[in-house]
């Protein structure tokens, strides 16, 4: 889509991927906000995001539906559908859903860091489990994991 071009999606609209066992949805592209901002649906089971750190983009992350438990620089903050996290960047966050029940949280990345192009990517790279490869992906995409505790 083009720059300042309104957006109405359903539900169901927007590019899917499918990066382990996340279910990701986009919402809002980079470029339909001039950059400013992405934003993603991400539907999870019983499932981490892996700890780590953005340098060029803050983050973030509304939960739609579940309980999340958030990692913010090693504490960890349990939270339910209608709370939210704001990880600005240079800060080390990961999360999970600890189940039993299914979650989803909105992503909002800004500015825009083309997260789109990493899911496309990282999708691919999962099914060959081509770690360099995966590790050089995550950092050309502000995704660089940190180990806890650090």
């Amino acid at each position: 889509m083009n720059n300042n071009e309104p957006s109405i999606l359903s539900q169901t609209e927007g590019e899917r991927f499918s990066v382990g066992p996340f279910a990701i949805l986009s919402r809002v592209s980079g470029t339909q906000s001039s950059n400013a901002f992405e934003m993603y649906e991400l539907g999870l089971g019983v499932a981490t995001v892996d700890y780590h750190v953005h340098r060029r983009m803050d983050e973030t992350i509304y939960v739609l539906e579940g309980e999340i438990e958030f990692i913010v620089e090693g504490q960890k903050y349990l939270r339910q559908a209608g709370s939210v996290a704001f990880i600005p960047r240079g800060v080390h966050h990961g999360f999970s859903n600890t189940g039993p029940a299914n979650a989803r949280v909105l992503l909002v990345f800004s500015p825009n860091g083309n997260q789109h192009e990493y899911f496309r990517a990282m999708e691919s790279l999962l099914a060959t489990s081509d770690e360099p490869e995966i590790k050089a992906l995550q950092k050309r995409y502000d995704q660089e994991l940190i180990p806890l505790g650090t």
